[in-house]
Protein backbone atom coordinates (compact mmCIF):
# COMPACT_ATOMS: atom_id res chain seq x y z
CA UNK A 1 0.00 0.00 0.00
CA UNK A 2 3.21 2.54 0.91
CA UNK A 3 4.49 2.08 -2.66
CA UNK A 4 1.03 1.60 -4.60
CA UNK A 5 -0.18 4.78 -3.11
CA UNK A 6 1.93 8.16 -4.83
CA UNK A 7 2.02 5.80 -7.48
CA UNK A 8 -1.58 5.52 -8.23
CA UNK A 9 -1.67 6.44 -11.52
CA UNK A 10 0.43 3.67 -12.33
CA UNK A 11 -1.58 0.19 -13.07
CA UNK A 12 -0.75 -2.64 -10.46
CA UNK A 13 -2.45 -5.99 -10.12
CA UNK A 14 -1.91 -7.98 -6.98
CA UNK A 15 -3.62 -11.28 -5.59
CA UNK A 16 -1.73 -10.89 -2.33
CA UNK A 17 -6.05 -10.39 -1.28
CA UNK A 18 -6.57 -13.48 1.59
CA UNK A 19 -8.61 -11.82 4.07
CA UNK A 20 -11.37 -9.37 4.49
CA UNK A 21 -9.17 -7.06 6.93
CA UNK A 22 -6.77 -6.90 3.61
CA UNK A 23 -9.53 -6.47 1.26
CA UNK A 24 -11.34 -3.59 3.42
CA UNK A 25 -8.37 -1.73 3.94
CA UNK A 26 -7.33 -1.70 -0.21
CA UNK A 27 -11.68 -0.66 -0.73
CA UNK A 28 -10.85 2.61 1.10
CA UNK A 29 -8.47 3.71 -1.57
CA UNK A 30 -10.08 5.64 -4.52
CA UNK A 31 -7.93 3.58 -6.90
CA UNK A 32 -8.70 0.12 -5.87
CA UNK A 33 -10.99 -2.43 -8.11
CA UNK A 34 -11.75 -6.10 -6.53
CA UNK A 35 -11.70 -8.56 -9.99
CA UNK A 36 -12.71 -12.23 -8.91
CA UNK A 37 -11.83 -14.56 -11.79
CA UNK A 38 -13.24 -18.00 -11.58
CA UNK A 39 -14.03 -20.69 -13.79
CA UNK A 40 -16.18 -24.15 -13.54
CA UNK A 41 -14.28 -26.52 -11.52
CA UNK A 42 -14.36 -29.15 -14.94
CA UNK A 43 -12.46 -26.54 -16.86
CA UNK A 44 -10.01 -25.86 -13.77
CA UNK A 45 -9.57 -29.70 -13.87
CA UNK A 46 -8.45 -30.31 -17.46
CA UNK A 47 -6.60 -26.93 -17.38
CA UNK A 48 -4.91 -28.65 -14.34
CA UNK A 49 -3.94 -32.01 -16.19
CA UNK A 50 -2.69 -29.99 -18.99
CA UNK A 51 -0.24 -27.72 -17.41
CA UNK A 52 1.07 -29.31 -14.47
CA UNK A 53 2.14 -32.55 -15.69
CA UNK A 54 5.34 -32.62 -14.15
CA UNK A 55 3.54 -32.94 -10.24
CA UNK A 56 1.54 -35.51 -9.08
CA UNK A 57 -1.74 -35.89 -10.53
CA UNK A 58 -4.52 -36.00 -7.76
CA UNK A 59 -7.73 -37.85 -8.38
CA UNK A 60 -11.04 -35.42 -9.30
CA UNK A 61 -12.07 -36.04 -5.59
CA UNK A 62 -9.60 -35.24 -4.15
CA UNK A 63 -9.00 -32.22 -6.35
CA UNK A 64 -12.47 -31.16 -5.60
CA UNK A 65 -11.79 -31.15 -2.01
CA UNK A 66 -9.31 -28.83 -2.27
CA UNK A 67 -10.59 -26.28 -4.41
CA UNK A 68 -13.70 -26.19 -2.00
CA UNK A 69 -11.32 -26.41 0.86
CA UNK A 70 -9.77 -23.17 -0.91
CA UNK A 71 -12.88 -21.19 -1.70
CA UNK A 72 -15.30 -22.50 1.62
CA UNK A 73 -12.88 -22.75 4.34
CA UNK A 74 -14.65 -21.21 7.61
CA UNK A 75 -11.06 -19.01 7.94
CA UNK A 76 -9.18 -18.94 5.25
CA UNK A 77 -12.05 -19.70 2.55
CA UNK A 78 -11.69 -17.19 -0.39
CA UNK A 79 -15.76 -17.24 -1.06
CA UNK A 80 -16.32 -13.92 1.18
CA UNK A 81 -13.97 -11.91 -1.06
CA UNK A 82 -15.08 -13.25 -4.58
CA UNK A 83 -19.04 -12.28 -2.94
CA UNK A 84 -17.73 -8.64 -3.01
CA UNK A 85 -16.42 -8.54 -6.72
CA UNK A 86 -16.82 -5.68 -8.58
CA UNK A 87 -16.64 -8.00 -11.46
CA UNK A 88 -16.25 -11.42 -11.77
CA UNK A 89 -14.85 -12.79 -14.07
CA UNK A 90 -15.93 -16.89 -15.01
CA UNK A 91 -13.42 -17.82 -17.13
CA UNK A 92 -14.27 -20.56 -19.96
CA UNK A 93 -11.97 -19.54 -22.55
CA UNK A 94 -9.90 -22.12 -24.61
CA UNK A 95 -6.90 -19.94 -25.49
CA UNK A 96 -5.46 -16.15 -24.24
CA UNK A 97 -6.44 -14.55 -27.33
CA UNK A 98 -9.94 -14.98 -26.87
CA UNK A 99 -10.16 -14.22 -22.99
CA UNK A 100 -7.61 -11.21 -24.31
CA UNK A 101 -10.09 -10.02 -26.83
CA UNK A 102 -13.32 -10.88 -24.23
CA UNK A 103 -11.38 -8.09 -21.73
CA UNK A 104 -11.07 -5.85 -24.28
CA UNK A 105 -14.27 -5.53 -24.65
CA UNK A 106 -15.56 -4.97 -21.03
CA UNK A 107 -12.53 -2.68 -20.23
CA UNK A 108 -11.85 -3.16 -16.94
CA UNK A 109 -9.64 -0.25 -16.87
CA UNK A 110 -12.51 2.11 -17.22
CA UNK A 111 -11.62 4.44 -15.04
CA UNK A 112 -15.17 5.39 -14.39
CA UNK A 113 -15.31 1.68 -12.52
CA UNK A 114 -13.47 3.69 -9.70
CA UNK A 115 -15.17 7.22 -9.45
CA UNK A 116 -18.85 7.23 -11.00
CA UNK A 117 -19.62 9.72 -13.76
CA UNK A 118 -22.33 11.98 -12.67
CA UNK A 119 -25.21 9.97 -14.39
CA UNK A 120 -23.62 6.63 -12.56
CA UNK A 121 -24.23 8.63 -9.20
CA UNK A 122 -27.50 10.17 -9.38
CA UNK A 123 -28.59 6.73 -11.30
CA UNK A 124 -27.32 4.93 -7.79
CA UNK A 125 -29.17 7.29 -5.77
CA UNK A 126 -32.03 6.63 -8.07
CA UNK A 127 -31.80 2.81 -7.26
CA UNK A 128 -31.34 3.79 -3.82
CA UNK A 129 -34.46 4.97 -3.61
CA UNK A 130 -36.32 2.69 -5.06
CA UNK A 131 -35.58 0.61 -2.11
CA UNK A 132 -37.91 2.56 -0.10
CA UNK A 133 -40.60 1.45 -3.01
CA UNK A 134 -44.03 -0.57 -1.18
CA UNK A 135 -45.15 -1.25 -4.38
CA UNK A 136 -46.17 -5.07 -5.23
CA UNK A 137 -45.49 -4.60 -9.12
CA UNK A 138 -42.12 -3.55 -9.26
CA UNK A 139 -39.66 -1.05 -7.78
CA UNK A 140 -38.89 2.68 -9.00
CA UNK A 141 -36.78 5.10 -7.67
CA UNK A 142 -35.71 8.43 -9.02
CA UNK A 143 -34.05 11.28 -8.24
CA UNK A 144 -34.80 15.09 -9.61
CA UNK A 145 -31.34 17.19 -10.00
CA UNK A 146 -30.27 20.79 -11.05
CA UNK A 147 -26.87 21.95 -11.58
CA UNK A 148 -25.54 18.54 -10.08
CA UNK A 149 -27.39 19.01 -7.04
CA UNK A 150 -30.25 16.96 -5.44
CA UNK A 151 -33.57 19.06 -5.44
CA UNK A 152 -35.87 15.82 -4.34
CA UNK A 153 -36.10 12.14 -4.23
CA UNK A 154 -39.03 9.54 -4.84
CA UNK A 155 -40.17 6.59 -4.74
CA UNK A 156 -43.17 4.44 -5.79
CA UNK A 157 -46.15 3.23 -3.42
CA UNK A 158 -48.91 4.46 -1.93
CA UNK A 159 -50.01 8.12 -0.88
CA UNK A 160 -49.18 9.42 2.71
CA UNK A 161 -51.65 8.33 5.12
CA UNK A 162 -53.09 5.03 3.52
CA UNK A 163 -51.91 1.77 3.86
CA UNK A 164 -48.89 0.49 2.32
CA UNK A 165 -49.52 -1.04 -0.95
CA UNK A 166 -47.19 -4.34 -0.01
CA UNK A 167 -49.51 -4.21 2.86
CA UNK A 168 -52.83 -4.55 0.65
CA UNK A 169 -53.48 -0.91 0.10
CA UNK A 170 -53.74 -0.96 -3.68
CA UNK A 171 -55.73 -3.86 -4.89
CA UNK A 172 -54.76 -3.29 -8.32
CA UNK A 173 -51.15 -4.11 -7.36
CA UNK A 174 -51.89 -6.97 -5.17
CA UNK A 175 -54.03 -8.62 -7.90
CA UNK A 176 -53.75 -9.84 -11.00
CA UNK A 177 -53.59 -7.28 -13.79
CA UNK A 178 -50.62 -7.26 -15.78
CA UNK A 179 -48.13 -4.27 -16.24
CA UNK A 180 -49.42 -0.65 -17.21
CA UNK A 181 -53.08 -2.21 -17.49
CA UNK A 182 -56.22 -1.00 -15.10
CA UNK A 183 -53.82 1.87 -13.79
CA UNK A 184 -57.34 3.81 -13.35
CA UNK A 185 -57.69 1.86 -10.53
CA UNK A 186 -54.22 2.12 -8.77
CA UNK A 187 -53.69 3.70 -4.95
CA UNK A 188 -49.59 4.11 -6.04
CA UNK A 189 -47.47 7.73 -6.64
CA UNK A 190 -45.01 6.83 -9.43
CA UNK A 191 -41.28 7.56 -8.42
CA UNK A 192 -41.29 10.25 -10.63
CA UNK A 193 -44.98 11.89 -9.77
CA UNK A 194 -43.46 11.66 -5.93
CA UNK A 195 -39.90 13.48 -6.89
CA UNK A 196 -41.55 16.18 -8.49
CA UNK A 197 -44.31 16.85 -5.79
CA UNK A 198 -41.18 16.97 -3.63
CA UNK A 199 -39.31 19.36 -5.50
CA UNK A 200 -42.67 21.82 -5.97
CA UNK A 201 -42.25 23.36 -9.14
CA UNK A 202 -40.72 26.93 -8.08
CA UNK A 203 -37.43 24.90 -7.35
CA UNK A 204 -37.66 23.52 -10.98
CA UNK A 205 -35.87 24.92 -13.34
CA UNK A 206 -34.24 24.97 -16.92
CA UNK A 207 -31.43 22.35 -17.06
CA UNK A 208 -33.21 20.21 -14.38
CA UNK A 209 -32.50 16.53 -14.91
CA UNK A 210 -34.74 13.71 -13.67
CA UNK A 211 -32.60 10.03 -13.55
CA UNK A 212 -34.69 7.27 -12.80
CA UNK A 213 -34.38 3.59 -13.09
CA UNK A 214 -37.01 2.85 -14.94
CA UNK A 215 -38.00 4.89 -18.41
CA UNK A 216 -41.12 6.97 -17.48
CA UNK A 217 -44.96 5.94 -17.96
CA UNK A 218 -46.82 8.19 -20.41
CA UNK A 219 -48.82 9.87 -17.91
CA UNK A 220 -45.46 10.64 -15.58
CA UNK A 221 -44.05 12.12 -19.34
CA UNK A 222 -46.68 14.20 -19.26
CA UNK A 223 -46.28 16.16 -15.91
CA UNK A 224 -42.38 16.03 -16.90
CA UNK A 225 -43.12 17.95 -20.04
CA UNK A 226 -45.13 20.47 -17.84
CA UNK A 227 -43.13 21.40 -14.98
CA UNK A 228 -39.85 22.12 -17.84
CA UNK A 229 -37.46 19.61 -16.65
CA UNK A 230 -34.88 19.89 -19.87
CA UNK A 231 -33.64 16.29 -19.53
CA UNK A 232 -34.59 12.48 -18.60
CA UNK A 233 -32.43 9.53 -18.14
CA UNK A 234 -33.40 6.27 -17.36
CA UNK A 235 -31.81 2.63 -17.41
CA UNK A 236 -34.30 0.28 -17.49
CA UNK A 237 -36.96 -0.43 -20.42
CA UNK A 238 -40.98 -0.11 -19.92
CA UNK A 239 -43.79 -1.47 -22.19
CA UNK A 240 -44.45 2.53 -23.36
CA UNK A 241 -40.93 3.48 -24.02
CA UNK A 242 -41.89 4.86 -27.87
CA UNK A 243 -45.02 6.85 -26.64
CA UNK A 244 -42.99 8.36 -23.92
CA UNK A 245 -40.20 9.29 -26.17
CA UNK A 246 -43.00 11.32 -28.60
CA UNK A 247 -44.57 12.46 -25.76
CA UNK A 248 -41.20 14.11 -24.56
CA UNK A 249 -39.90 15.43 -27.68
CA UNK A 250 -42.62 16.87 -28.38
CA UNK A 251 -42.34 18.72 -25.01
CA UNK A 252 -38.70 19.53 -25.64
CA UNK A 253 -37.50 16.94 -23.18
CA UNK A 254 -34.44 15.36 -23.77
CA UNK A 255 -35.15 11.48 -23.33
CA UNK A 256 -32.09 9.11 -23.36
CA UNK A 257 -30.65 5.95 -21.74
CA UNK A 258 -27.92 5.27 -19.14
CA UNK A 259 -25.63 2.20 -19.58
CA UNK A 260 -23.08 1.88 -17.34
CA UNK A 261 -19.65 -0.32 -17.16
CA UNK A 262 -20.39 -4.10 -17.12
CA UNK A 263 -19.83 -5.12 -13.74
CA UNK A 264 -21.24 -8.62 -12.27
CA UNK A 265 -20.66 -12.01 -13.35
CA UNK A 266 -18.93 -11.70 -16.97
CA UNK A 267 -19.39 -15.36 -18.82
CA UNK A 268 -15.68 -15.73 -20.89
CA UNK A 269 -15.94 -18.13 -23.42
CA UNK A 270 -14.69 -19.07 -26.60
CA UNK A 271 -15.45 -16.32 -29.36
CA UNK A 272 -17.18 -17.81 -32.01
Amino acid sequence: MEYVTPRWQQRFVTTDIWSEDVLEALLKRPFFLLVGVDAPIIVRWRRYLENCKDHPIPTLEAFVSKADAHMFHPTTGLAPLFVRATVYLLNSSSSLSSLHEQLSAIDLVDETRLRPTWDAYFMQLANLAAQRSNCMKRRVGCVLVREKRVISTGYNGTPRGLTNCNEGGCTRCNGGSAGGSSLSTCLCLHAEENALLEAGRERISKGSILYCDTCPCLTCSVKIAQVGISEVVYSQAYSMDNKTAEVLSAGGVHLRQFSPPREGIVYCNDVE
